[in-house]
């Protein structure tokens, strides 16, 4: 009966683990007068990595880019159909491999015998999302937004990515 509540707060904590919320930081230029900002064009993108090794690349820019204009949209920017924009945007994704390995239950019985011990090893890849937005006058960086977060299933990537541009967006423009 122990060792079972043991499995379920094991249980309970892996959970805990695998709900982690995605973390996302901002920077910006403190100078620059956000509210010009009313329309957007996108830099064209062009992955570095070789085209296999890119996994349905076309997929996941639609994604990104239809959530980061459905946000702007939401703030009152629009895409630049003609004309020079306010500002571009450029995306950048990467995901990496981790492990989280949680150990429970190091202790000594009787006697000095060890006993009771579980561990917990929990493979998953870590993406990241950064949009930036410069300024085509200023030709710099003006705001930069970062989403780091743990993509535990595969078919959840799309959820995870919206979220992370409502996260990021959340904070654009800087008050």
């Amino acid at each position: 009966m122990k060792k079972l509540g043991i499995l379920i707060g094991v249980a309970v904590v892996v959970g805990i683990i695998g709900c982690s919320s995605m973390r996302v930081s901002i920077d910006y230029d403190r100078d620059v007068n956000f509210a010009k900002y009313k329309t957007f064009k996108w830099i064209p993108h062009k992955p570095k990595v070789r085209p296999r090794r890119l996994l349905n690349h076309s997929l996941v820019e639609k994604r990104i880019k239809s959530a980061v204009e459905r946000e702007l949209s939401a703030k009152g920017c629009q895409k630049a159909t003609g004309g020079k924009p306010d500002f571009l945007i450029a995306y950048h994704i990467g995901a990496k491999n981790k492990v989280d390995v949680t150990t429970y239950g190091y202790r000594y019985g009787p006697r000095g015998r060890w006993w009771g011990r579980y561990v917990a090893v929990e493979r998953y890849k870590e993406g990241t999302l950064i949009l930036d937005f410069v300024d085509p006058e200023l030709k710099q960086l003006v705001w930069r937004g970062t989403a780091v977060g743990a993509i535990h299933y595969p078919e959840t990537v799309g959820e995870k990515m919206d979220q992370a541009v409502e996260k990021i967006l959340s904070k654009f423009p800087p008050q």
